[in-house]
């Protein structure tokens, strides 16, 4: 597993996430990193759920587990891109890989297997973000546009909260050279096949860091997606991998929702 330094191997806690038929095991919780309450961010975990049904209809049987009105949902067509994009509800944004918003009846979401899912968190403002970024997404520029976006609407990077979801550890990412020519040779190292391993993780918070964001806000968990049965893993799994669902909700913008409608 990955070695933690001071702002990593903490543990994401196992938790029923709101209101339904959800489990203690149903989802990693992040919410306790981000300062807790109103905001919730958690992270689907591999269940027999998922077996059988569209991606779509996956997020929607988790939705109503946890009481969350589709209609306000925000979803990224991911594509390992760059494009960031402020989120509409209900609306699947096409050839995108991270959604703001500081409207509290929004929910953002995403899909990650083995790839970082990453929460951004102004507290003073209410600006929210969800980012999908592989080393795809990073060699594109992904954080840096997401960064960018924030800056641009007046959020104070020095102020903004992040966590890294889990993600595959260096141990489990065997790369070519064509990879790491695009990082900085303090996240990758060579193996004994004569190929690489990449610190994902790192590349992230390198990434982060460099853009303005604080070492000491930047959160991540000890779990590597290969290694750990209680997520999907492409690098395991193959084509028969499913894709862990993230969302990241205000619990008093939703309870809002439900008044109106």
């Amino acid at each position: 597993m990955q070695s933690p330094d001071t702002h990593t191997g903490l543990s994401p806690q196992d938790a029923s996430a709101g209101p339904g038929n959800t489990r203690q095991s149903d989802w990693f919780d992040f919410t306790p990193l981000l300062g807790g309450v109103p905001v919730k961010a958690i992270l689907s975990q591999r269940n027999s759920d998922y077996q059988g049904v569209s991606l779509a209809d996956y997020r929607k049987v988790l939705a109503g587990k946890l009481g969350l009105p589709l209609q306000r949902i925000a979803v990224p067509q991911q594509v390992h891109g760059n494009r960031v994009e402020t989120a509409r509800p209900g609306h699947v944004h096409p050839e995108t890989d991270g959604l703001f918003t500081d409207d509290p009846a929004v929910i953002l979401s995403l899909q990650v297997a083995d790839c970082a899912p990453i929460f951004f968190y102004h507290r003073p403002t209410g600006f929210r973000g969800l980012v999908h970024a592989g080393w795809r997404g990073l060699a594109a520029g992904v954080l840096t546009t997401a960064t960018g976006f924030l800056r641009a609407r007046g959020v104070d990077l020095c102020q903004t909260d992040v966590v890294i979801g889990p993600t595959i550890e260096m141990a489990c990412y065997e790369v070519d050279s064509a990879v790491t020519e695009l990082f900085s040779p303090t996240v990758w190292q060579p193996n004994s096949n004569g190929r690489f391993q990449l610190d994902l993780l790192a590349a992230v918070r390198e990434q982060l860091v460099e853009a303005g964001i604080p070492g000491a806000r930047i959160n991540s968990v000890d779990v590597c997606t290969r290694c750990d049965s209680r997520c999907h893993s492409y690098r395991r799994d193959e084509e028969l991998a499913g894709r862990m669902v993230a969302f990241f909700y205000i619990d008093r913008g939703i309870e809002k929702c439900k008044m109106q409608t």
